[in-house]
């Protein structure tokens, strides 16, 4: 392979890490509920439900996304994402009515990143069979760097412009990086290896590429989608509540835990590059539980960290912990299943995505009602990622099974 090749190769990862970046706005919403209150006088409830459509709607979404990815290329695929963000977000931006806010930025912004974000993983991958871990981590990393950049900057718009007019300059923001980003993302050949790499014999002999229909046959999707579940559970409970439990738990004040907020996105988005390092180093599966355990030891100990140092700390570390997982994950469904399908494939097992973001925060809403503290949830959550690890002990990969 010539160096032409191997320079286009790192194109379409940059490509890729630019469209990821667009769609990490997604995680800028906490930012916008105050001032959508304050502007609007609605309920926190009836604003908040404006995010859980979206992470409902963003994993049913990318199983038709990945089904046109072989047909239309990363390329059309992640612009009409484009297309439905933009969309979603201008709408969200020109309105005063809340079920067109639950249509922009709920359905029109998850389908958007739907389409979206799956594209890059599948694509880049493909490009990288020597470096499949680093490529899934820098790939998902885009997502989280998005919410780094984007909450500042959208803060400070909020605070002169208002919220409605921060929407649509969020829209332009879209467009001109998907616009960038899009076309740099390109199909690798069939059968595409990089210049001085072997398959591993393993693969050679063992390993093949599974259809979605096949997969969905198999016990391991069932053990893989409840064990990632568990990781979303823990993972979505933290960033939803993350302010919450630094003032119940540790007594900070708002701006405290707002400072504690602010380092849970860098957290997230650090974790999710150093799992795709350590996947390639020991194996995707092993970096997954010991994810689980280290998630399961920090959610358990949470309530004893009284302090700004202890409870960030915590905090962080769960953030960590929820990024890797998401830097982890597509390595796994690439071992387990094979690269052809993976787009589809990681989207069947992303639904877990959408109900943790359910189950985790509810476990916490109802933890909180019931005993007026977070204690329930972080022991109920912690219980089920010790079972996550179990699970990840004892599974195996499909071709393992039938030899």
């Amino acid at each position: 392979m010539g160096k032409s090749n191997s320079a286009e190769r790192w194109r379409v990862v940059i490509g890729g890490i630019i469209c990821q970046f667009c769609a990490g706005m997604l995680y800028s919403w906490s930012i916008y509920v105050n001032p959508i209150m304050e502007t609007h006088g609605w309920e926190r409830g009836a604003v908040s439900l404006t995010m859980s459509i979206a992470t409902l709607i963003i994993p049913i979404v990318m199983i038709p996304a990945g089904k046109l990815l072989p047909k239309m290329g990363p390329t059309k695929v992640a612009l009409i994402g484009a297309v439905s963000l933009t969309l979603g977000l201008v709408i969200s931006g020109v309105t005063a009515s809340l079920p067109l806010l639950y249509l922009g930025f709920g359905v029109l912004g998850g389908i958007g990143v739907g389409f979206i974000y799956g594209v890059p993983i599948a694509t880049c991958v493909k490009w990288f069979p020597d470096k499949k871990g680093l490529i899934s981590g820098l790939a998902v990393a885009g997502f989280g760097l998005g919410s780094i950049i984007f909450a500042p900057i959208c803060t400070t718009l909020i605070s002169s412009l208002g919220p409605n007019k921060t929407f649509l300059v969020q829209a332009a923001i879209t467009v001109v990086g998907m616009i960038i980003g899009a076309p740099l993302m390109k199909a690798a050949p069939d059968g595409y290896v990089p210049e001085g790499w072997t398959p591993p014999a393993a693969a050679k002999g063992g390993g093949r590429d599974y259809t979605s229909g096949e997969m969905l046959r198999t016990k391991q999707y069932w053990f893989l989608l409840i064990m990632y579940l568990f990781a979303n559970m823990s993972g979505l409970m933290v960033i939803g509540h993350a302010s919450p439990i630094a003032q119940q738990v540790a007594g900070l004040t708002a701006a405290e835990a707002a400072a504690i907020v602010s380092v849970l996105s860098i957290a997230n988005t650090a974790g999710r590059f150093l799992s795709g390092v350590a996947c390639d180093k020991i194996g995707a599966q092993r970096v997954v539980t010991i994810i689980y355990v280290i998630n399961a030891i920090l959610l358990v100990s949470l309530q004893m960290m009284t302090s700004f140092a202890t409870i960030a700390l915590g905090i962080s570390g769960l953030a960590i912990c929820f990024g890797a997982m998401m830097g982890a994950y597509p390595s796994v469904v690439l071992d387990y299943f094979g690269v052809k399908y993976s787009s589809t494939n990681y989207a069947f097992i992303f639904l877990a995505y959408g109900i943790g973001g359910i189950i985790g925060p509810q476990i916490a809403v109802r933890s909180v009602a019931a005993t007026e503290s977070y204690s329930m949830a972080f022991i109920i959550i912690g219980a089920a990622c010790v079972v996550g690890a179990i699970m990840s002990l004892i599974s195996k990969k499909p071709a393992d099974q039938q030899a």
